[in-house]
């Protein structure tokens, strides 16, 4: 059993777009929801997702940016340990944009109100399955 690297973790992170994003809520408990990385799978251990202003989540990471990712695959769970930073750049918008946003959103990439998009810079990661191990995504 190989053990894990930055590649395998970028491997692995192809097939999987789903996650629970962990946060730290008020009083310190830990809060989760899912969240799309919307198939944008060229992983460099950064992650990108987008929100709307004014969500429990982003008064999380006012509180506290460290934040978990949990993906789950057949017979795959990784686990993407970070901070998380929030941007209103509309360059950075558009970079990740995809059609299916404008299902949440109402409207395109060019028309930004009311759109951020939350990035998570992976400090670890833990892969769990036939390969397992923890990677320091960080160095």
């Amino acid at each position: 059993m190989p053990k894990p690297d930055k590649k395998m973790i970028a491997k692995t992170m192809r097939s999987m777009d789903l996650c629970m994003m962990t946060t730290h809520g008020e009083g310190g408990t830990l809060t989760s929801r899912p969240m799309s990385n919307n198939a944008q799978v060229d992983y460099d251990g950064d992650s990108y997702f987008f929100t709307a202003p004014e969500t429990r989540k982003l008064r999380d990471i006012e509180r506290d940016d460290h934040v978990a990712l949990d993906f789950q695959s057949e017979g795959v769970w990784l686990t993407i340990r970070g901070t998380a930073s929030v941007h209103d750049d509309p360059e950075l918008i558009k970079e990740h944009w995809t059609p299916d946003i404008e299902k949440w959103f109402g409207h395109g990439p060019d028309e930004q109100d009311g759109v951020l998009i939350i990035k998570v810079t992976a400090s670890e990661a833990e892969l769990y399955g036939e390969d397992e191990g923890v990677v320091d995504m960080a160095g």
